[in-house]
């Protein structure tokens, strides 16, 4: 039998968690709200999807960008609803929330200033904080990720070195 101690470091550090359950709150709302703007994209095409992102010049073939990161958003979300490798799961949406900083929110910054940039990126601010929480403390008791480490022989520990 494997004992924790001899499981791989990215085992651990991909389900290991000793956040609490009601990390499950910052879960239903990260990953709500990427599951529902990854069908919104599929919904509204020419508004939130490949529309949104032909204004973008620095992209070519805006379809493949917007459907890419539809699929993604949704695929992830529901991971990270699910708390299913949520860890590994935040780091493409860590990507997708920098790249709208940078290719939509920062020439807003530049153009109309710092207060209107601040008020329109509250959205990607919050997500992307709740997905480097997600990334440090992994996803709480109430989770598939704490299930499996459970199986795994992985215990719970509070003071355990993976605790944040």
């Amino acid at each position: 039998m494997t004992t924790a101690a001899s499981r791989p470091a990215w085992q651990m550090w991909l389900f290991h968690t000793t956040a609490p359950r009601a990390t499950v709150l910052i879960r239903i709302a990260v990953g709500g709200i990427f599951l529902s703007e990854g069908i919104q994209k599929f919904l509204f095409p020419g508004e939130l999807g490949t529309g949104r992102f032909a204004k973008i010049a620095l992209l070519p073939q805006p379809a493949v960008w917007a459907n890419a990161d539809g699929i993604f958003e949704i695929i992830c979300g529901v991971l990270i609803i699910l708390g299913l490798v949520t860890r590994l799961a935040t780091i493409p949406m860590i990507v997708d929330m920098v790249g709208a900083q940078v290719l939509t929110k920062f020439t807003m910054a530049a153009h109309q200033g710092a207060w209107v940039y601040l008020h329109e990126s509250r959205v990607e601010h919050g997500q992307l904080l709740g997905l480097v929480f997600l990334l440090i403390v992994g996803a709480g008791g109430w989770s598939l990720d704490a299930a499996l480490a459970s199986r795994m022989g992985m215990r719970r520990n509070e003071n355990s070195p993976l605790r944040s």
